[in-house]
């Protein structure tokens, strides 16, 4: 018998590690290869082709970076959306949302090779970020459909599958100056399709400018979320020049968000990202009103004052929007500026983390009014929401006074 090396047996070690490491990811990566292909069927196969493809190469993963759930999640995914890439073209289907590249700007001299995935760079997988480039491929897809015929082929043959100008040029019979020129008036075309037809959609992932689009007009675009506080009606995503602000709002109930600093949403696009970041702002903002009784003003910058409203104390400049029934919320006030605001419990509760982290589970929730109730011997209202699909919920206990959270319960059966 031969002896094993102390280097054999670490070797074992990080193997036996590594291979448990990849199972563990295997799961994630199903659901990733199932938006990237949007062939659910395929995602088995197609996950399992990643995990394989990441142990052949396991000797290019820094041993360093094992026990980074970070590194590892970020070297599958761009595994993945390579085995994905490979699918779809022996599979016939060009998988727009797989590509490095977009066409939204064509001003003569630029390069061709422009970023579809105009997002910030970041160490960690961002499941965010994964699904909105999911929506700009939609988006891509359907405004090449758009497109006449040849005009199409021609760019998804240099964009998508990245073929050399002379190979096209020799399939298509032409010049290589010609199918440049065949190529400029493809992006033109593409981009005047996002201008006219799809132009509220591009406004909103910023492929449009929406000055241009709109003037100083308001730009209003439907997105396919639906509302968390009815579940009847999908938001509708606005943006109003005159002030900059950006927010949601559903046609039926309730205003969502909304924010007029758009660096908080800097490097995303899409509406649901957008509302995320958003609401994560509102969370900061409004909860260090009612916790601290103070907050920083959104207008200027300076401290502002934070008091809890009931029915009975509401001002009257916000009474025809809540009324006075069983109203319950933090009124805001800024004496350096004269900023003032209301906000209500509903909106508050799905400002808090856990309420987006259960909206973001089930999808489609809807709000459910506070009650009264005694709550470990405080007088204190429950409320929270309700996912629409199953049975599971979501209840936020608020002592009455305060509206200080006392406690948090997710029920799943």
């Amino acid at each position: 018998m031969v002896a094993q090396g102390k280097s054999d047996i670490i070797s074992q070690t990080s193997d036996s590690s590594f291979m448990e490491l990849l199972a563990e990811e295997r799961a994630r990566l199903v659901r990733l290869c199932a938006h990237l292909t949007g062939n659910p069927g395929a995602a088995e196969d197609l996950a399992q082709e990643t995990l394989l493809e990441a142990w052949r190469n396991r000797h290019k993963f820094a041993v360093e970076d094992l026990d980074s759930a970070t590194q590892r999640a970020k070297w599958l995914s761009a595994i993945a959306r390579n085995v994905c890439l490979r699918w779809g073209r022996s599979h016939g289907r060009d998988l727009a949302h797989l590509t490095q590249y977009t066409f939204s700007a064509v001003d003569e001299g630029e390069q061709d090779r422009l970023d579809l995935d105009d997002l910030p760079s970041s160490d960690a997988y961002d499941l965010e970020i994964e699904l909105e480039r999911g929506e700009l491929a939609h988006l891509l897809d359907r405004a090449l459909a758009l497109l006449p015929p040849t005009t199409r082929a021609v760019l998804i043959e240099r964009y998508i599958h990245e073929s050399p100008h002379a190979e096209i040029a020799e399939q298509l019979g032409l010049s290589e100056d010609a199918l440049v020129q065949r190529l400029y008036r493809g992006k033109l075309a593409l981009r005047r399709v996002m201008e006219t037809e799809l132009q509220a959609e591009a406004v909103a992932y910023g492929l449009v400018d929406p000055q241009q689009a709109g003037g100083q007009q308001r730009v209003e675009q439907e997105t396919r979320i639906w509302c968390p506080m009815c579940n009847k009606r999908r938001l509708i995503k606005y943006y109003e020049p005159a002030s900059g602000t950006t927010g949601f709002n559903c046609p039926g109930c309730w205003h969502i968000a909304g924010h007029s600093q758009p660096l908080i949403w800097e490097g995303v696009r899409s509406p649901r990202s957008i509302l995320n970041r958003q609401l994560v702002a509102l969370s900061e903002f409004y909860w260090s009103a009612i916790n601290a009784g103070k907050t920083l003003c959104v207008m200027c910058g300076r401290p502002c004052e934070g008091r809890i409203l009931h029915s009975q104390h509401m001002p009257n400049a916000f009474y025809y929007r809540y009324g006075n029934d069983g109203y319950h919320g933090v009124f805001l006030y800024c004496s350096h500026c004269g900023y003032e605001e209301c906000n209500p419990l509903p909106h508050l509760t799905i400002d808090l983390p856990e309420a987006q982290q259960f909206w973001r589970q089930h999808g489609r929730v809807f709000w459910l009014p506070e009650r009264d109730i005694d709550y470990a011997g405080q007088a204190a209202l429950l409320s929270g929401f309700q996912s629409a699909g199953d049975r599971a919920r979501l209840d936020v206990v608020y002592q009455r006074d305060t509206l200080k959270v006392l406690g948090i319960h997710e029920t799943t059966c």
